[in-house]
């Protein structure tokens, strides 16, 4: 027993067999993460032509960080194609058929051969390699990673939560419905202050109400009733201090004059209505396809992160920050 331990055939033996487990233990752990796939290599010329696109586009060169979003795009469309090929979703797409098939009749010695023919011969010559089709597929796989194997059917609190959530977003602006005599300062000239005081006094003593007075004013391009309208909305077409006064004035009377660049104005508010919510009802449809939005989001995000690491992603010839970031994002 001791003369056969001490044998060298056997320690060769031992050796060999303990190499080659270890072998094909690492091969089938990196098989199973990379499933045989050949690396996702963003090479220095891509970069640069990546770099000399959005400066055509924009006129500067990208900062670092859009350079940095602009190769993990790169790497995202390039998972997004390699992901369409393998599940096959160029197979019987019309589309990329027709596309192919007018490729093919365009180069073929026998144009006149039958359609499935030509998309034969188109596949086998490599003419699927085409900057359409490759948009066509991504578009495809990008759909598919966006879709809920079940989805969860929205309830009405689902859409009370997001409404909450974003209630700056949704909430309704405090309005004002308010009534006004108009005195064009092009029109009364010199005269206007005092015009505009004497109509204010007319309308004090004689309890005039809104309905009466469409003789007392000048034309007005924005009519002589505006209803529910926002501090924004009355700032742009009267100006800041105008808004300002008319959110101020106290209800069911006749204040003013207000200054406005087109001239002076009595006012008289009606109804002002405090910021609120809107009504459920309202917002109902906006709100689910938001959610769905951000559920297909999320769906793509998870899609996307489950394809790099199955990949082995190469970003070459840019400065260690950028690649360290693309790597970062590729794992988040």
């Amino acid at each position: 027993m001791e003369r056969s331990l001490r044998n060298p055939i056997l320690h060769f033996i031992v050796l060999g067999g303990f190499l080659f487990t270890i072998r094909e233990g690492w091969r089938t752990l990196y098989g199973a993460r990379t499933g045989g796939r050949a690396p996702i290599v963003i090479s220095t010329e891509r970069i640069k032509q990546l770099q000399t696109d959005f400066a055509r586009q924009g006129g500067v060169q990208p900062t670092s960080e859009q350079l940095q979003a602009l190769i993990q795009e790169a790497v995202d469309d390039e998972l997004l194609y390699r992901a369409a090929r393998q599940l096959r979703l160029d197979f019987q797409d019309r589309s990329i058929r027709t596309r192919l098939v007018q490729k093919m009749r365009a180069v073929s010695t026998d144009p006149t051969q039958n359609e499935e023919a030509l998309y034969r011969e188109a596949v086998q010559l490599g003419l699927d390699d085409d900057l359409v089709i490759k948009r066509v597929l991504r578009q495809k796989m990008h759909l598919l990673l966006q879709q809920e194997s079940h989805p969860a059917a929205l309830q009405e609190q689902d859409i009370r939560d997001y409404l909450l959530r974003h209630r700056e977003r949704f909430m309704q602006p405090e309005t004002v419905t308010f009534s006004h005599i108009f005195l064009s300062a092009r029109v009364r000239g010199d005269r206007l202050d005092e015009e505009a005081r004497t109509v204010l006094m007319q309308l004090h003593s004689r309890s005039t109400q809104p309905e009466a007075t469409d003789a007392l004013s000048d034309p007005f391009p924005l009519g002589l009733q505006l209803r529910f309208q926002s501090r924004g909305v009355i700032t742009r077409y009267f100006g800041e201090d105008f808004a300002d006064q008319v959110f101020n004035v106290p209800p069911k009377a006749w204040a003013g004059p207000v200054a406005s660049p087109f001239g002076l104005h009595v006012v008289w508010v009606q109804e002002k209505v405090p910021e609120q919510m809107p009504p459920l009802d309202m917002v109902w449809q906006q709100i689910v396809g938001e959610i769905q939005q951000e559920r297909g989001a999320e769906q793509l995000a998870n899609g996307l992160r489950r394809l790099r690491s199955l990949h082995d992603i190469r970003i070459e010839g840019s400065s260690s920050d950028i690649t360290q970031g693309a790597l970062e994002k590729k794992g988040s």
